[in-house]
């Protein structure tokens, strides 16, 4: 009997005999079930507002939920937050046990494209460094590890379709430190500025000519025509959040605050691009500074991207944009594109865009 993998190797391999007798990568097997294809109804992306809060901050939840044929209204969404701390064992940002329709775990938020919470009273006990102390005759509580950022996060499940269809977000914890000196901590304190979700500043699409335009958003009466199988390229931007942070910018950066910069602090808000953040490195035992990375996700209706996903580096903070080939589908017709932005502290951003295939 062929087993899978198997048969996966020979239909490449002939691909590559095919291909060398004939154009490169005229015969690449088409594989279906391509994640930037949206044929159903689908959650790309779960954004909390704002992306970095302390236990009991409000919180608001979007959504970005999509189908075919364009945008949906979300109305049936069913949101609840997760106060379990997964198991050492799981992967992914939220318990198993989250993932119902109802259960002792989850605190129900509603239903809609959009809800409003808090973070829990707890959250950095359940979620973070600092566990409760435990009760007589039972062994002390293990702290939660952090991400590779330093972030602990809070869950929320939504749930939609037949109601066997989960999504994810998370809201980044603001806990301090653990196994810091009180030093440390302090510094840190000073230094670290709450999470900013990214913002995707333009979209330009670019023509095998060498013209580009910018593309205007989805519900504007001004859509841009593509021809039939054409050949783009679609270049996502964000802000650049690599210079120095000034009293007057807009930014509340580190070591800036309401007292010796009110106009910026006073409502303080960070950085829409790939923001630099305080970092206690475990292993050197110190602060440290660092940028975010950044991630873009692609999706659309028809047509097809070269790539899935595509994005920067932390090393890579200085360039503020990313590229992706699409080719236009060979019907005419309206196409949905969405492009959904990501910084690896838990911050999302998206857009969505219509083009019109003639």
């Amino acid at each position: 009997m062929v087993s899978r993998k198997t048969a996966r190797l020979w239909l490449y391999w002939m691909c590559w005999i095919c291909c060398e007798a004939v154009a490169a990568g005229a015969c690449k097997p088409d594989i279906e079930g391509r994640p930037s294809l949206v044929v159903e109804e689908r959650i790309l992306a779960v954004r909390s507002v704002p992306a970095d809060a302390k236990p009991q901050a409000a919180i608001t939840y979007d959504s970005l939920y999509v189908g075919p044929d364009g945008m949906l209204d979300g109305a049936a969404l069913d949101w609840a937050l997760c106060h379990k701390r997964k198991a050492l064992t799981e992967t992914g940002a939220m318990a198993s046990e989250c993932r119902a329709s109802e259960a002792d775990v989850l605190d129900p938020l509603g239903t809609g494209g959009s809800v409003t919470g808090s973070v829990l009273k707890d959250g950095c006990a359940v979620f973070g460094p600092t566990p409760p102390a435990p009760k007589a005759g039972e062994p002390s509580s293990r702290a939660a590890d952090p991400d590779t950022t330093g972030g602990y996060y809070q869950a929320v499940r939504v749930l939609s379709g037949s109601g066997s269809d989960y999504s994810v977000g998370v809201t980044r914890l603001a806990c301090g430190l653990g196994g810091a000196t009180q030093e440390q901590s302090a510094a840190f304190t000073r230094r670290y500025r709450p999470n900013e979700n990214p913002v995707l500043d333009e979209l330009v699409l670019s023509r095998g000519d060498g013209s580009g335009e910018s593309l205007s958003a989805a519900d504007s009466e001004t859509l841009t025509s593509v021809g039939l199988a054409e050949q783009l390229t679609l270049r996502a931007a964000w802000t650049d959040c690599t210079g120095p942070t000034l009293c007057g910018d807009g930014i509340c950066g580190a070591e800036e605050d309401a007292q010796n910069c009110p106009d910026d602090c006073t409502k303080p808000h960070g950085c829409t691009g790939a923001e630099p953040y305080a970092y206690f490195d475990p292993l050197r035992r110190g602060l440290t500074d660092r940028h975010e990375s950044i991630r873009v996700a692609w999706f659309a209706t028809s047509g097809r991207f070269e790539h899935e996903r595509t994005g920067r580096t932390e090393d890579e903070a200085a360039d503020t944009s990313t590229e992706n080939p699409w080719t236009a589908p060979n019907e005419a017709g309206d196409v949905w594109l969405w492009v959904v932005i990501r910084d690896d502290r838990g911050g999302v951003g998206w857009g969505s865009y219509r083009l019109r295939v003639e």
